[in-house]
Formats: C-alpha cells, structure tokens, sequence
C-alpha cells in the first residue's frame, strides 16, 4: 500500500502546475567556471571575496600538501581552498566542500597540530558566544580523505586562588590568541590579553610535565605579564620591564625562573634567534607595533627589551585603517615563514587591499620579510570591495549574457566606499562558462563619486534601447539614458541624471536601493521595481506615453506584500524578475540580508496590487553565508544578490549570486523541473500555498476560495506514504498554521482536500 500511495503522490508531483510548484533543489555550485583578467586566470574567482580575512594553513585532503583556510568572522564564513601547486610555487584553488567539515567557528581559528599526530586540529573561541574560551577539537581523516574535526573540549584552569575554578582561558571579545608552543617542551601553549587588554596572561600546557599521553591539554595559568610588558590603548609604545610580581602572588605553582609566555596577536620569532618576539595588533592604531624578545640577555625570562611602534617604518610600513592583525605562515610554501596583514575590523576598515604580503627572502634563521602586494590572493578574487551585485546583460550584441558587478563601493582613505562597475565579457561556449575582464571602472562610473551601485538594464524611456539605472546606498537613484543611434548596436550611457518620478520628486526607496527593470502590468512598457534595505519591493510604473519620455509613477510601497527577512532591522531585498528553469515561467526571486534566496509567484498576471504568494523561503536551499547550516538567522550579514541567465547557451539557466563581502558565487541548473503538459483533473496548486518551504518548526498553508468547496483537508505524508500529520480546518477559513516541529528532516508531501478539488505540494523540513 506505502509503495502504491508513493507511486501516486510521484504522479501527482508531476502533474501539477508548475506555475506554484516547490522545486527542491535546482541548483548547484558551479566553481570550475573559468575567470581570467589581465591574460590570468583566476584560481578563486568564485569564492565570495574577503573583508576581514583570518589565515591558517594544514592539509584539507591529506594530500601531503599544506592548504589554505581563511575565516571571515562578521559573516561567519570558514572558506577552503586546495593547494594544487608545488613547492614554493602553491595554487590555490577554491574547493568549498571542505569548509562544510568544519564546526561553527566563533571570533577566531587557529590550525594547530597540538597533539602531534601529523594532523591539524582546531582551536576557536567555541559556542561561548561574548564569554571568554577556547575549544580545543581533534582533527581526522574520514574516508574521504577530508579533514574532520571532532570536539576535545573547552580549556580551562584551576590554578588561580583569586577565581573560582574552573576558569576558562580568557580570550576577550575580537581578540585573537597565539598559541605556539612558547617553552620548547612540544606541547602547545596559549598567550592571551588580559580583560582588561594591557597585560600578556601567558597559560602553560603542563601535557609534556605531566608525562600525560600527546591527545591531553591541561592548563595552567602561569604568568600574568608574560615577556615583563604592559601596554597603555592610547599610545603606540610598550611599556618595557614591566612586573606583575603582586597580580602573580595568587598562582599555584608559583612563577619562577621557568616562566614564558606569548603573545596575543602574532607571536613570530623575527630575528630568528630562537625565542618568540611578537606583532601586537591594537584597535585603536592602524599600524602594527613589534616587540623583540630579550630572553637570551634576561636569564632565560621572556622579556621584550626594544620595540618598533611602527613596524617596518623603514621599508613599507603594514598600514590598515582599522585594527591591523598580523599571521605568521608559510604562505607561499617554501619552508620560510612569511607574514601576512589583514583588518581585524569591519568599520571603516580596507575592503580590497586588505590583505599585505611580506615574504620572507631570507630564512628561518635569518629572517628578512619583503613586502610584496597589498592584494594578496585578491587578484585571484572576482571582489568588488563591499556588497556586490551582479547584473547579467548582453552588452556587446553577441548573444551572450555578459557579466557586471556593482557593489556598495571600495573603502576610500576618507572613510568612505566609492562604487565603479566591472564588466566581464562572456566568452563561454556549451557547457563550458567562461568570462574575461574588459574594464575595471565601466562607463567610468568611478569619476561619479557614488556610493552604491546596484545596476539594472532595460528601456525605461520608451526609445526601443536599453538604460540603465544604478541604485546607492542611500536609497537614491541614478539614471543613464542610452544615446547609442540603435537598439542593435552596444548601449553608450554618457548621460546621467538622478532618478525622479513623473512630479519631478527624487525617488528614493530607503538605504541599499537595488533596482530592476521589468514589465509588471504587461502593458508593453518597462517598469521598475526597487528592493531596499528594510526587505520590501517599490513599484514605480512607466507612464510614459511618447519614445523618450521618462515618466515613473509610484503606484506600491509594498509589492506584493512581500518582505523578506521579516523582524530584522537590515533585510536588503535584492530583486530578479524573469525565468529561471527550463518551465520557461516568470518567476520573483529575492535576494536578502541572510543570504537565503525567497521566490515569490502570483504575478503574471500583470496585477501589482495583489499579494503575491511566496513558494521558497530557501530556493534550491542556495545559502550564500551557511546561515541554515551553521543555525544563523538574518544577523549573519552575508547578503544575496542573484543574476540568472543561460550564461553558456547549454538550456540550462544558470545563477550568479553577490554577497556582503563584495563577492561572487555561481550556480548552475542540475535539475530540469516537471513541465506540465497534462494536469489531472481536479489539482489546482495555484490556487493553495505554503511558506516557509522549507519549513522548521511553524508551516504556514492559505488557498483561494476557488479552492474550497467545503471544509479543508491537510496531510502531510512521508516519502513513504505514511501519514505524518493532519488537520481540518472548517469554510470559509482561507489559511492556518501547523506545527511542524516534531517532523524529522527530510521531504514530505502537504495534501490539499475539498470537495472534488485536491492539490499535492512538496514540502522540505530543516533542522
């Protein structure tokens, strides 16, 4: 019976109309789309770009080969890429099937081998939220050869008579710790700032003194100035010889001849003489401050005894607006540490030369680190500073979609971003999607001085040629009329004024203005419709009458009702209206803070008065920042800014997709969608609906009074065809909620039932 009622609901899920259909999971990640610029392809184009990068290296794939880890922590967002280059000349490729084995991370990741297995583990701040910690987990090899992890647990110490134990290691918010193994006896030790952020509190592994086996940590905090230095936040210099003699009286053992310590930014030994001096990192500077070690003239006692308050004032000194951090790595796999600088802040902080490069030309014994690129890996990158949105057009009337990205705009040394337009020039062929840089500053958009270009094209003058219209940050529009003599020939925008409606008034439609040119009420004539940072849709119709006339009516300050990332604060709804499957149907698509995609039907029609019922809360389960899979909501501020087009001209729809740290993904179609072409007599799934789907712990379900020819049955089945859950709901009700909180994840089946009428809905629960 389970096989033949499977077998029905499959027929069913075939036969209905795909114009309100849930899909599933259309698409996929598309990361061997080739990307070059400047006769270079790039080996990471699709990676998402970086603000606030956090560097580490271990093997991913067990391999034998050191990969790269980088960590964004405002958007929580761990991103791996494979080394498939060779010694001292590494390649890293974008390979993000990796990052999925790694747990959710907090404000910093270190890869630290600290049981000395010849696998990396991992060290964050763990789920403590603003509580200080460090979570130590043991790295593994699955059968995959893939890198795992595996929860050791939270580090903590017993040995301070002023506290209460246990207490974990302190690592204060937006620091970030050195653990290095500071004594020489091959176990991994913690340095740390003091909560109140003038004093090194250095915590010592006693695993090696307590001959306990090498998969053991065990804390103690052993020094509460470690390498005998304070530092005052308003002033650049150390203060140097400095005791702590009295903050140390509570600490059992107490500290001796034997103490050591590290530091809490980059310990690195820079001189090569042994010890640990260190880079310190400060908030309030934007440079970096180098402390040397003295160990060596101190009696064996960390003591830092000169230092540089502004690091490399000689050469070329490591320069960020904002919180400057430095990590010691061998970047570029020659056996010789280098250093890399990125902001540790995300105001007013470098957004695309945001990453120094300083390789060492000398040795480990003789370190010399030479300063290379303030865009290191970035030029492997498609990034555009900050909130990307690509635009997909065919510029050059060669048939192919080209590729454009706008973004909030690139950080200025004023403070603030500056917006250019990137155009890439589509060279793909069947199957194979290729793009090419053509101009890193289009129609010179740069000189404008804009913060905030989202781009749209489409005739909004009613000439028969294509403008084009950039929305700001400010919510503002800018309008570029197309002066070329035809529609055939490539667009030239020379022109350009602020956007204003048929009165004259600017259009304005509150911060993070995205635009899209579409025709809603299927007159003939192109629309706009403009997203905004509070996660609504504006609809301004054209009423323009005569070719040339730019004539824009507000006519809904709420499209379709929809808002998406509804109770959040900053929703930025990024709107796409077109097709997007091999259905060949118009769909509303919606980009949004949280990164997750929203797709809205209803539409077609041509009535912008009407609300339009949402079919995805997570279409194709496409989440730009894992917010779904790390458990985040809409405060994980990635973004989703989506493109769709045939880029390669395979019949297959395929979808780029701009996030918050100026960034691309891509997508392609994987799934041909049921078309139909015979629905059973009976079925109208038009006329119900559900959202979210997928669904977590509340199922809103609603039909139109077409629908109902009495009362209103709802099942919701297994893939099996057991029945999960239902409820009757009494005429003229035109909507209810269930709960849904005890269903496992997976697929199920939402049945409709009234009267004669029956419709037959997919639904996804996520946990």
């Amino acid at each position: 019976m389970r096989y033949f009622y499977s077998l029905s609901f499959l027929f069913l899920l075939l036969a209905q109309d795909a114009g309100a259909q849930y899909q599933g999971q259309v698409y996929e990640r598309n990361d061997s789309a080739v990307v070059i610029a400047n006769m270079h392809q790039k080996s990471m184009p699709w990676c998402g770009g970086v603000n606030n990068p956090q560097f580490a290296t271990g093997d991913l794939n067990n391999d034998g080969k050191a990969d790269l880890v980088i960590f964004e922590r405002f958007s929580y967002q761990v991103k791996t890429f494979i080394n498939t280059g060779t010694t001292g000349n590494p390649v890293y490729v974008y390979a993000p099937k990796y990052a999925l084995n790694f747990p959710r991370i907090n404000e910093y990741l270190k890869l630290e081998d600290y049981n000395r297995d010849g696998i990396p583990d991992l060290l964050h701040k763990g789920d403590g939220g603003y509580l200080p910690g460090v979570y130590a987990y043991r790295g593994y090899y699955n059968a995959d050869n893939e890198l795992c992890f595996n929860l050791y647990k939270a580090l903590s110490y017993d040995n301070d008579l002023s506290a209460v134990p246990p207490v974990q290691v302190n690592v204060n918010n937006a620091d970030i710790p050195a653990m290095v193994d500071i004594d020489g006896d091959g176990d991994l030790d913690i340095v740390s700032y003091s909560s109140l952020g003038n004093n090194l509190f250095f915590y010592k592994n006693y695993q090696a003194e307590m001959a306990l086996p090498t998969d053991s940590i065990v804390i103690k905090l052993r020094d509460k100035c470690w390498g005998k230095v304070s530092q005052n936040t308003v002033h650049r210099s150390h203060i140097l010889q400095f005791s702590c003699e009295a903050d140390n009286s509570t600490l059992l053992p107490k500290p001796g001849a034997d103490r050591h310590g590290n530091n809490a930014v980059c310990l690195l030994d820079a001189d090569g003489d042994g010890d640990y001096d260190y880079l310190d990192g400060n908030a309030s500077f934007p440079d970096l401050q180098y402390l040397m070690n003295g160990k060596a003239q101190n009696g064996g006692l960390d003591s830092m005894v000169y230092q540089d308050t502004l690091w490399q004032k000689n050469g070329v000194q490591a320069h960020m607006p904002n919180y400057p951090v430095a990590y010691w790595l061998d970047i570029d796999q020659d056996g010789n540490k280098d250093i890399l600088v990125a902001p540790h802040s995300e105001a007013s902080s470098e957004n695309y030369k945001c990453i120094l490069y300083y390789r060492n030309t000398g040795t480990m014994t003789n370190p010399v680190f030479t300063y290379q690129s303030d865009s290191f890996l970035i030029q492997d990158m498609i990034d555009a500073g900050t909130g990307a949105y690509p635009m997909l057009y065919d510029y050059d009337k060669d048939g192919k979609p080209d590729l454009f990205v706008g973004s909030d705009g690139y950080f200025q040394a004023n403070g603030t971003l500056r917006s250019r337009l990137l155009y890439y020039k589509n060279n793909s062929s069947p199957g194979h999607i290729s793009f090419t840089l053509q101009d890193n500053d289009f129609n010179y958009i740069n000189n404008l001085n804009l913060m905030g270009a989202a781009p749209t094209v489409g005739d909004l003058d009613n000439d028969g040629k294509d403008d084009m219209v950039l929305g700001q940050s400010n919510g503002t529009l800018t309008f570029f009329t197309n002066t070329a003599s035809n529609a055939s020939l490539p667009p030239q925008w020379p022109v350009h004024t602020a956007l204003r409606d048929h009165n004259n008034a600017l259009i304005n439609a509150g911060n993070n203005a995205a635009p899209f040119i579409y025709d809603l009420n299927r007159d003939g004539k192109k629309d706009l419709v403009i997203g905004n940072e509070y996660g609504t849709l504006i609809y301004y119709e054209n009423v323009g009458t005569v070719p040339g006339q730019l004539m824009l009516q507000l006519k809904n300050s709420q499209l379709g009702n929809i808002t998406v990332d509804a109770g959040h604060l900053q929703a930025n709804a990024v709107p796409y209206i077109g097709k997007m499957d091999n259905t060949g149907i118009d769909y509303l698509v919606c980009g949004s803070n949280s990164g997750v995609l929203y797709r809205y039907d209803g539409f077609q029609s041509g009535n912008t008065a009407i609300s339009y019922p949402m079919i995805d809360s997570a279409y194709s389960f496409i989440d730009t920042a894992y917010a779904r899979y790390y458990g985040y909501s809409a405060n994980a501020y990635q973004r989703s800014a989506p493109a769709i087009a045939d880029i390669d001209g395979d019949g297959n729809y395929d979808m780029i997709i701009g996030n918050l740290l100026g960034g691309l993904t891509i997508y392609r179609q994987a799934l041909n969608v049921p078309v139909n072409t015979s629905p059973l007599s009976g079925n109208s799934n038009k006329d119900v609906r559900l959202y979210p789907n997928p669904a977590k712990d509340i199922l809103y379900c609603s039909w139109d009074k077409s629908f109902l020819q009495s009362g209103i049955q709802i099942t919701i089945y297994d893939m099996a065809g057991q029945k999960m859950l239902q409820a009757n709901i009494a005429a003229p009700a035109s909507g209810t909620d269930l709960a849904v909180h005890e269903l496992a994840t997976g697929v199920y089946f939402c049945e409709f039932r009234s009267g004669s009428n029956r419709a037959v809905i997919p639904l996804s629960i996520y946990r």
